[in-house]
């Protein structure tokens, strides 16, 4: 029987509140922007993890990316475990085309999660989302494609 964890949806903004604040104060003290000082890189981002945690379109976007980021990931680590299984050196299959599809499956998450939180021109967005939803036999049939040949793709190169 499967657990059912919706009631974790009630603390989604404080879910985003700290995954802000935990990224922003990791890149402030990798990068030493404001300099080395921890007090300032941590109160600096908690500031702007609580501007984050009170606009609800920024929050959203977030919360509709972060999901589809980690699949993306997942997916990738899946890929280069299949791949290493291959072939002695995963670095030769990872050549720069094949991390261009990656950033440009991220990007079109990105797109995608903006268009949906902040646009006002649902009409397109909603005939697609229908689409995928009410047709799932075709959607699912591109989607077994696409990975076919993508898996066709990386297997057959040399």
């Amino acid at each position: 029987m499967a657990m059912d964890i919706s009631g974790l949806s009630f603390f989604m903004p404080l879910f985003g509140f700290l995954l802000v604040f935990t990224i922003m104060l990791a890149l402030l003290l990798k990068t030493k922007l404001l300099g080395e000082n921890k007090f300032v890189n941590i109160v600096i981002s908690f500031i702007i993890a609580i501007i984050f945690a009170t606009m609800t379109n920024v929050r959203e976007y977030v919360q509709n990316v972060t999901p589809w980021f980690v699949v993306l990931v997942i997916a990738l680590f899946f890929i280069l475990i299949i791949v290493g299984l291959y072939t002695p050196k995963v670095a030769d299959v990872v050549k720069p085309g094949f991390v261009w599809i990656f950033i440009i499956a991220l990007i079109l998450v990105f797109l995608i999660a903006a268009v949906t939180v902040f646009s006002s021109f649902s009409g397109i967005w909603s005939d697609v989302t229908n689409f995928v939803t009410n047709e799932a036999r075709i959607a699912g049939a591109i989607i077994l494609l696409i990975i076919a040949v993508i898996a066709a793709w990386v297997i057959t190169k040399k």
